[in-house]
């Protein structure tokens, strides 16, 4: 028995094989790279910590996630370390010790400062950053505690860790729109070498060429 042959015409052709590339969202990787310098991983309060972010330059405004972040306050350390949130997110900010503890913010661009409350061991307070920027964090009866919060007003961002044997930090930032943006890198001791890196997202998977952070001397 023959089986009917059924034409394709190329618009049905065109139909089916199509990939809506305008609407696609990637993935965003790469490497951070130590150059000339070395980073110690160990411990809470260690310098393994690196964040990348794509600065949207066309991209429209994306709301904040209503599921809250936590930092927490456990062996009279910050945890995690670094954070990064985005403006209008809710953070909470818990205290697993059997101590009191504040939380006392320093925002780095202006140099403001704020005491959001000192509270007992169990106790949870929480805050909205309503600006980006970068914010150090410090408990004011215990002046060894202080963590940082890397504030964006997009979505587009992630804390990567270093490795101590090859020094290097690999990163994935995903649900990343068609468009271009500017790849950075920030780490509370080192800098970025050079500029940030213009990068134009189409695809599934976008590959950003390998970033390198370095001593303060060596970043220009």
């Amino acid at each position: 028995m023959r089986h009917k042959a059924y034409k394709v015409t190329p618009l049905l052709a065109l139909l089916a094989f199509a990939v809506p590339a305008s609407g696609q969202e990637s993935v965003v990787e790469g490497v951070v790279r130590v150059e000339r310098a070395k980073v110690l991983t160990t411990g809470a309060k260690s310098d393994k910590e690196v964040v990348v972010s794509l600065e949207p330059l066309e991209t429209k405004p994306i709301p904040p996630p209503q599921k809250r972040v936590e930092m927490d306050q456990r062996g009279m350390v910050f945890l995690p370390h670094v954070m990064t949130v985005q403006v209008g997110r809710t953070v909470a900010f818990l205290n697993s010790d059997n101590d009191r503890h504040n939380v006392y913010f320093l925002f780095e661009k202006t140099g403001d400062t704020l005491d959001i409350g000192t509270w007992g061991p169990g106790q949870t307070v929480t805050h909205v950053f309503k600006e980006p920027g970068v914010v150090v964090t410090l408990c004011q009866l215990h002046l060894e505690m202080a963590a940082y919060i890397l504030v964006f007003d997009h979505p587009f961002h992630t804390v990567a860790e270093i490795r101590a044997d090859t020094q290097t930090a690999t990163f994935k930032i995903p649900n990343v729109p068609p468009g271009r943006y500017q790849v950075n890198a920030w780490h509370k001791r080192l800098k970025l070498k050079g500029q940030p890196v213009p990068l134009v997202v189409q695809g599934d998977r976008v590959a950003v060429p390998d970033l390198v952070i370095t001593k303060k001397q060596y970043a220009k």
